[in-house]
């Protein structure tokens, strides 16, 4: 797709995520690092701002990400579709036959029938 500058860029989503993984980072940072520096926290402010700065660009492009709502109802739209469909192969299998066995369990032993001639 091509730039359009009249698609809209969802700001209001954009900031909300790119703050919520700054905290996680922020958390994650004051855990698992033995001794964090300022500068690592500043750097993820920037990292957050790439990441609004990014995903605007891709949304004048086209990109729209998918909620999860509307993954959910796809889903569920997909495995309704599925439920009323036919079987894709038409028929049923045939019994098994003599020829046709299930296995090894399902053949004769034949070491017992020389023992009773």
């Amino acid at each position: 797709m091509a730039w359009d500058a009249n698609r809209p860029v969802p700001w209001k989503r954009l900031t909300r995520e790119a703050a919520i993984f700054l905290v996680i980072g922020a958390v994650a940072m004051l855990v698992f690092v033995k001794d964090p520096k300022p500068s690592s926290f500043i750097g993820l402010v920037i990292g957050m701002f790439f990441y609004v700065g990014f995903v605007a660009v891709l949304s004048k492009f086209g990109y729209e990400r998918q909620s999860i709502r509307d993954a959910r109802a796809q889903r569920q739209a997909v495995a309704s579709a599925a439920a009323a469909a036919p079987p894709a192969g038409g028929k049923a299998r045939p019994a098994p036959t003599k020829r046709t066995s299930t296995g090894p369990s399902q053949r004769p032993n034949r070491s017992t029938k020389k023992r009773r001639k």
